[in-house]
């Protein structure tokens, strides 16, 4: 019935655990704390952080909330997968967003296997911590690497750009398994946003100090004015 169809997530885990050797209540823990820090605070980290810089760019904006209208101007209340497939411009800001403030700033792994790097060898068992932010601000992959340009996302402007030079979401085996539905997400939520609201920065508060928490953070917060706009793109 409807009841058991809306369970509580937690429960539906207990449920495995007590059908599973190999699922104990730490398991239990790190999955609902992974269910809520990558599938809820990164991705308001990753919409507040776009709409910021957004906001900051007037000319950006303006191009995001002609698409916005243009795909979802006369869709009902919530967008449908293919429109928000449509949002191809709404995407790459989203994408060069990330690049500058990856929601979360460290990925720490565990070698597998011997791998050299220059003059050395990391040995396996290494642990390695890979940092997203610096990565993404590499000039010769990146060049003016503080810039806000959506447009190193168009699919020429990617080629050739090794797939491990661009890792919000990690890569590789151990990838984010949620990514794709995250873009999807986050397209929705500004798509929302902005089909309704104009979006402006605050006087005083046009720049960031990041800090490093678990997800990636703006020291003070970010500051942000709504403005309703016009009816007709209500």
């Amino acid at each position: 019935d409807l009841s058991q169809r809306r369970r509580p997530l937690v429960d539906r885990i207990i449920e495995i655990a007590d059908q599973s050797n190999n699922f104990n209540d730490e398991d239990i823990i790190q999955e609902v704390c992974t269910f809520m820090l990558a599938g809820q605070e990164s991705v308001a980290t990753a919409v507040t952080f776009t709409l910021f810089l957004l906001a900051k760019h007037p000319d950006v904006l303006s191009r995001v909330l002609d698409e916005v209208d243009a795909v979802l101007g006369e869709l009902p209340d919530v967008p449908t997968l293919g429109a928000l497939r449509k949002l191809c411009y709404t995407e790459q800001c989203i994408k060069e967003a990330l690049r500058l403030y990856p929601s979360v700033p460290i990925v720490a792994r565990t070698l597998s296997e011997d791998v050299p790097m220059g003059k050395v060898t990391l040995p396996k068992g290494c642990q390695v911590i890979i940092t997203p932010y610096a990565t993404h601000r590499i000039p010769h992959i990146y060049p003016d690497p503080e810039k806000f340009d959506p447009d190193r996302f168009l699919p020429e402007n990617m080629r050739g750009i090794h797939p491990y030079a661009y890792i919000p979401f990690s890569a590789g085996p151990r990838i984010c398994i949620g990514y794709k539905f995250a873009m999807l997400e986050m397209k929705m939520l500004l798509g929302e946003i902005l089909r309704k609201y104009h979006v402006t920065t605050i006087p005083g508060k046009e720049e960031l100090r990041i800090k490093y928490r678990i997800t990636i953070r703006a020291s003070g917060g970010v500051w942000l004015q709504f403005t309703p706009r016009e009816a007709q793109v209500l």
